[in-house]
């Protein structure tokens, strides 16, 4: 991928003030995380990686507040180009909150951590109304599932073709067993619904953490370009929780263009870049 050519874009980072707020995770047995990660951290990391534009999505459930923390970043870090944030989306006053978020251009969608739920959550009626309002409003919905959601995302994407959805990690494959089955056919029927797009991110902490390798990555990687096509997938560096693997943010950007070397050059500017403008609609890009 020739540098300048096209916008690039890291669709899925996170930062977070551990002084601040309680998260659920990261623990403090997470040594790797465990301590603040802010902007000026991240900048360090990317070190010489052509990667200039920058999504934070969402550490914290159950609070806005890191969300209007990350939006007010936005204003003061050109980097960073958007967030994907939490809203109540069982919340009557809904509406209200996601106007409010969206006065800010740096509001990109929502993501909610499913692991804290009974597994057919999405499922919910009266979540399902605020996915509905999600779509009414333009904004996206990033499935953070793992493979026993299969049969429930399933359900809620063919219900709101008109809302954009991604999902985050691959669903989070068993890399370091390399186990396919399941996995591959749960994302092949995902992938049949052209509202649907795939984040090539946090490949590396579901691999084994001390050992992995570009080629265990690699049959994940060519089964989901298989099913979405280069397309309707992107890049996410899942930072800084690829510290977890032992690698940092150049290595995890390099195994992923080692993985895309059949891809053609058009491709490769898709998915580390201009896949993420069109779906999350980023109108703040650093060229």
């Amino acid at each position: 991928m020739a540098e300048g050519s096209a916008p690039t874009v890291d669709a899925h980072v996170h930062l977070w003030d551990l002084d601040k707020w309680k998260y659920a995770w990261p623990t403090p047995d997470l040594k790797p995380l465990w301590r603040n990660f802010y902007p000026e951290d991240l900048q360090t990391a990317m070190g010489t990686t052509p990667v200039r534009n920058i999504i934070f999505v969402q550490v914290l459930n159950h609070s806005t507040e890191e969300t209007e923390w990350v939006l007010d970043l936005c204003e003061r870090h050109p980097f960073l180009a958007g967030v994907v944030g939490w809203v109540d989306l069982t919340d009557p006053q809904l509406e209200s909150t996601i106007d409010r978020l969206a006065s800010s251009p740096y509001f990109l969608g929502v993501r909610y951590i499913l692991d804290f739920e009974a597994d057919d959550w999405l499922c919910r009626s009266d979540v399902q109304n605020g996915l509905g309002l999600l779509e009414r409003k333009g904004l996206t919905y990033d499935l953070l599932i793992r493979p026993r959601h299969f049969r429930y995302a399933k359900e809620v994407v063919a219900r709101f073709p008109k809302l954009k959805f991604v999902i985050d990690h691959l669903a989070k494959p068993n890399i370091k067993d390399g186990v396919m089955e399941g996995w591959r056919e749960g994302m092949e029927e995902l992938s049949s619904f052209p509202n649907v797009y795939c984040k090539l991110s946090g490949m590396v902490t579901e691999a084994d953490p001390d050992h992995w390798t570009v080629e265990d990555l690699r049959p994940y990687v060519q089964h989901v370009l298989q099913c979405f096509g280069a397309e309707r997938c992107m890049f996410g560096s899942d930072w800084p929780v690829c510290r977890l693997a032992n690698a940092d943010y150049p290595q995890v950007h390099r195994a992923l263009s080692q993985c895309l070397d059949r891809c053609t050059a058009e491709q490769k500017e898709a998915i580390f870049g201009g896949n993420a403008v069109e779906f999350y609609s980023i109108r703040t890009l650093r060229s």
